[in-house]
């Protein structure tokens, strides 16, 4: 069954038209006050700890003007306080910084931890900052034509293989630094 030239033609256009796509390449920005009612149409479940509601939640937010350096605690951490903080944000109200409550563990409240558990953790925390450094910086999963990008993170929750005693022990001695909701970083030098 052989096609005529001109109905070959008329079927390879109907191809390109599909892959083009709209005129002026990608997706157009999204609607904030459309982002900002699903968002809200969002906490009910949020609030029941359905799991795939923080998974929307975060998505729709990272369609906004927050960084996403500031959502990963709030999504890992199941937050809504820092949810509805970053909603009144988003509305434009005027909104004191959400206070990132560090864990201050006094050292009397703390279980005795041996000295070689805690060299453990510590080389595993540093294993978990450099592997997650590395992802970050990687070259797979970007452009053919760039070089990567820079680990731009500040904190990270610690490997759970220890338990967050230890974590608050080594906090407390000032091997690691609190960044607050279960996050840690290594002191600056």
């Amino acid at each position: 069954m052989e096609r005529s030239e001109p109905e070959m033609e008329a079927r390879m256009s109907r191809k390109n038209k599909k892959r083009k796509g709209r005129p002026g390449g990608g997706p157009s920005a999204p609607d904030p006050d459309a982002v900002l009612s699903s968002l809200e149409a969002l906490r009910p479940s949020l609030e029941a700890g359905e799991g795939r509601a923080w998974g929307e939640a975060h998505k729709l937010l990272l369609k906004t003007s927050i960084e996403a350096a500031r959502l990963a605690p709030m999504v890992i951490g199941r937050d809504l306080e820092l949810f509805d903080h970053l909603l009144l944000e988003l509305r434009g109200e005027a909104v004191e910084p959400a206070a990132v409550e560090p864990a201050e563990a006094s050292t009397e409240s703390l279980p005795e931890i041996p000295a070689e558990t805690l060299k453990k953790a510590m080389k595993a925390f540093r294993r978990r900052v450099k592997l997650m450094k590395l992802d970050m910086e990687s070259k797979l999963g970007v452009g053919p034509m760039s070089g990567g990008r820079a680990a731009d993170f500040d904190s990270i929750m610690p490997p759970q293989e220890f338990p967050p005693e230890v974590w608050a022990t080594l906090a407390a001695e000032g091997r690691l630094v609190a960044t607050g909701r279960g996050f840690y970083k290594l002191p600056e030098s």
